[in-house]
């Protein structure tokens, strides 16, 4: 069985949790590759409605092994908090564990996340959730983060903390926050260590073992491309790579061993916090997208609570993060909430200083760029029954397959609501094939 990348296309929020939920149910190890609680992943199921912010989406698989891996950060009282929320809903989750090495997100992280933030102006704002990411993230990097493994060692984890709190409490002292302290960080984690000690393990021979006994393994990632801390609208991006090379790092997989990418694809554009977003809407159509159709007043942060900007659908996006990520096949996402539009646009290419290009450039060059557009006849009928591809609207069928044509990639599955059973796999001769008259 295949070791499979499920990352997102556009700037994240793309319906990633309930196309990880689906494929999951085959699957024998599901993986979350980077990020941390910074962004939710909503899942639909016979047993409920389920935002998690770090807890894999295959969990509701009995059978696969959910893993938090060493590219992610991990909030253990978010963790703790998730898995009493799933247990208490019937869900076992004794078969989620976390690699030694992931990094700890401490309470001072949240807290300079937040002056950090603030003490951004105006257009600068990263729009960052405030849990404690980027400054973890750059612990990591800086090369004086705590690991998970260093709870199950106590002598060498306050022999790390004895460095790093001096080093945090000058920068808590600067924005004017509380200082902490080396005993008072201690005792957290030594609570962390007594509920959660167990499910900390060393993922290689895990890993290791599914890949080479062929075992279906799927990579989930958070946020999407155009987040991405590279490739991404820097400086408002995640901290971390949400992209299938990020996957393969996050997860400890080597790249040959990656058999597809799936990129998953919402029917239009949506965007949270700041940055360019060429094809965002304002005014009545905006907010048509964003409260339409069977999923209403669905466009909002799983985390935050905050709207979400929204646009047409940018095919340009698309096309530069299929090329990054090297999608094998895509899934779209929230076909349904386009259902009572009379007319729909796709931005295919973009406008720049007199010239059309097909790529995104650095983000300063993007603010300046002009979305060209084609106009779509839209399909004005109830998608939300669907489950074959032969059964949807001409229109939508024509809709899709510009989608797909500027993905450079098959679609795999068509998602016409948030339940589990409203997602439609798409046989690739389906896509090929002349869309039927509506």
């Amino acid at each position: 069985m295949p070791v499979i990348a499920v990352v997102g296309a556009q700037w994240g929020d793309e319906g990633k949790g309930r196309t990880v939920d689906y494929i999951a149910q085959e699957a024998d190890m599901v993986i979350r590759f980077q990020g941390g609680d910074n962004a939710g992943h909503t899942v639909v199921n016979d047993l409920g409605e389920f935002r998690m912010h770090l807890v894999p989406s295959g969990i509701f698989s009995p059978q696969a092994t959910c893993l938090l891996g060493p590219g992610t950060v991990v909030n253990f009282d978010t963790l703790l908090e998730e898995l009493k929320m799933l247990e208490e809903a019937g869900v076992d989750t004794s078969n989620m564990v976390v690699d030694k090495r992931a990094h700890v997100i401490l309470p001072f992280h949240r807290q300079l996340d937040g002056a950090e933030e603030a003490a951004r102006k105006g257009e600068w704002e990263v729009g960052t959730t405030k849990r404690g990411i980027g400054p973890t993230y750059s612990d990591k990097s800086a090369r004086h983060g705590i690991r998970t493994g260093e709870l199950l060692r106590p002598d060498r984890l306050r022999e790390r903390l004895e460095m790093l709190v001096p080093r945090k409490n000058r920068a808590l002292t600067y924005f004017g926050l509380q200082e902490t302290s080396v005993n008072e960080l201690m005792s957290l984690c030594e609570g962390w260590r007594e509920k959660l000690g167990h499910r900390i393990v060393d993922s290689v021979p895990l890993v290791r073992d599914a890949v080479r006994d062929d075992k279906e393994v799927v990579l989930e990632g958070q946020l999407g491309a155009m987040r991405d801390l590279d490739w991404g609208i820097y400086p408002f991006t995640t901290s971390s790579s949400p992209t299938a090379g990020g996957a393969c790092v996050g997860a400890g997989i080597p790249p040959r061993a990656l058999n597809e990418v799936l990129g998953v694809v919402k029917a239009f554009s949506t965007s949270v916090g700041g940055g360019p977003f060429p094809a965002e809407l304002h005014g009545e159509l905006a907010e048509k997208l964003r409260t339409a159709g069977p999923e209403v007043g669905h466009e909002f942060g799983a985390t935050t609570g905050r709207p979400r900007r929204c646009g047409w659908f940018d095919g340009v996006a698309v096309g530069y993060s299929s090329w990054l990520n090297g999608f094998t096949g895509i899934s779209v996402t929230k076909l349904d909430v386009l259902d009572n539009f009379e007319e729909l646009k796709i931005c295919a290419v973009y406008r720049l200083d007199g010239e059309v290009i097909d790529y995104v450039p650095d983000t300063a060059t993007q603010e300046e760029v002009e979305p060209i557009y084609e106009t779509f006849e839209g399909w004005m009928s109830d998608t939300t029954g669907i489950r074959d591809w032969d059964d949807l609207p001409g229109n939508a069928q024509k809709y899709l397959r510009r989608i797909e044509a500027l993905a450079g990639a098959p679609i795999r599955f068509v998602s016409v609501g948030p339940e589990r059973d409203q997602i439609m796999g798409i046989p690739e001769f389906k896509t090929s094939q002349e869309p039927r008259d509506s």
